[in-house]
């Protein structure tokens, strides 16, 4: 059976691009401003801190590590913790290829940056996208992720700066599969316990019952069953499961139904009905009722709309 952490990267679905080379020098400090994507900030070289615009602890960035504003918050990217910040699009200029180059000469230390952008399907459903913080620094603890992720960066580099016929395309691919290594990089270095869907993937007993429900969607799993299958009493397994993943496993089903099912409606083009059987719905009425609670609208509009 699939890990669970296999199943929802390869279900995330997303896009990835580069906008902006940046190479800065120190004293400096960029505003990003709130977007309508979510964000990606990867160190080439020299260190950067990350923090949201609204306040919070900064988060220090070396070579190989990655900031990911997955809603596209508004952030600031600066050389030292708490530096005075302009605005991205005052120091950004675009090449005739339409990719932007932030430089800052501020005479000090040199960093370089790969700044790109994150679009998810529209999937108010997806786990990820209901787990995940607003900013997720993902820096390397052990050596083995710092290697993998500043590979790619470096390739991406290479590919901006000496730009040949299909670079636009390689850098895409490349941008996607750095986004998907740093969110499994994120999800590896949770502690034991952490809470939360993510941090459920961690976890020995919420992970094996992830496992069940990600496998099949369509049976019509109790609390029992899945208890069983981690060798656990129902009422353990219960509260176990909604301390971590911060939902009951019903409610979980349904978050994780409605999910295969856009992704059913969307990409196959099925109809209503043949949907809801195939997630585990005996009558398209309590599909769409489901539906409606998740998503905000029925599974006829949601289809037509994609």
């Amino acid at each position: 059976m699939t890990d669970p952490l296999t199943t929802v990267l390869d279900s995330i679905r997303l896009r990835a691009s580069v906008f902006s080379r940046a190479s800065l020098s120190a004293p400096w400090g960029v505003e990003a401003g709130d977007t309508s994507t979510g964000i990606f900030h990867a160190v080439v070289s020299g260190s950067a801190w990350v923090t949201l615009a609204e306040g919070g602890e900064p988060a220090r960035l070396g070579p190989g590590d990655i900031a990911l504003m997955p809603f596209g918050d508004n952030h600031l990217m600066t050389d030292a913790p708490h530096r005075r910040s302009r605005p991205i699009a005052e120091l950004t200029t675009v090449d005739g290829d339409g990719m932007g180059r932030l430089v800052v000469d501020g005479g000090g230390e040199r960093t370089s940056l790969i700044c790109g952008t994150i679009e998810f399907d529209d999937d108010a459903a997806h786990p990820v996208l209901n787990g995940i913080a607003p900013i997720v620094a993902v820096r390397d603890t052990d050596g083995r992720a710092a290697r993998l992720l500043h590979q790619i960066i470096e390739l991406i580099a290479d590919e901006v700066d000496d730009p040949r016929p299909g670079a636009a395309t390689i850098i895409t691919r490349l941008a996607e599969v750095l986004v998907v290594h740093a969110l499994r990089s994120h999800v590896e270095s949770l502690p034991g316990g952490a809470g939360g869907w993510l941090g459920g993937l961690n976890d020995p007993v919420v992970a094996d019952a992830l496992r069940a429900i990600h496998a099949a969607p369509d049976h019509a799993w109790t609390t029992g069953e899945l208890a069983a299958i981690v060798g656990s009493s129902r009422s353990a397994f219960h509260r176990r499961f909604h301390e971590v993943v911060g939902q009951t496993p019903a409610d979980y089903l349904t978050r994780w139904r409605i999910h295969v099912a856009t992704r059913i409606l969307r990409s196959e083009r099925a109809s209503v009905a043949v949907t809801a059987r195939r997630v585990g719905y005996r009558t398209e009425a309590a599909f769409s009722n489901a539906f409606v609670r998740v998503m905000g609208m029925r599974p006829g509009a949601y289809k037509k709309a994609a």
